[in-house]
């Protein structure tokens, strides 16, 4: 059940991307997303269980930027998915995070709510 949930619910996240029902910050994301596979590919960033993105190694102003502006940026996204789904901010970025650790490649870095990083094997 919660697997299927989880499909639904990033489908639910790409049907709206696609049709731009979110404005100009899905925009935003969309135009930022190779950057930010290309940061979480060379293990810059990586993804946090709260659904927020982190710096793990280089902070540069580059690096400092393309965070700190996914983030705000997906700040919105859960507001809204929340508003939508009658759930928490806390329950879409939970849900986001969870979706992101299926659809990512080997080797992007996840921080868990300890600090600890670990690698996608």
């Amino acid at each position: 059940m919660n697997k299927i949930f989880n499909t639904f619910f990033l489908g639910l996240i790409i049907t709206f991307f696609g049709a731009n029902l979110f404005g100009d910050y899905a925009s935003r994301m969309k135009d930022r997303l190779p950057s930010l596979l290309e940061a979480k590919a060379l293990g810059f960033v990586g993804e946090g269980t709260d659904g927020f993105v982190y710096i793990r190694k280089e902070e540069t102003e580059r690096i400092k930027k393309l965070v700190t502006s996914e983030n705000e940026d997906r700040k919105i996204l859960f507001k809204i998915m929340a508003t939508k789904t009658g759930g928490s901010i806390e329950e879409v970025a939970n849900r986001f995070s969870k979706a992101l650790v299926h659809k990512s490649k080997k080797g992007h870095w996840f921080r868990k709510s300890s600090g600890e990083w670990m690698q996608k094997k």
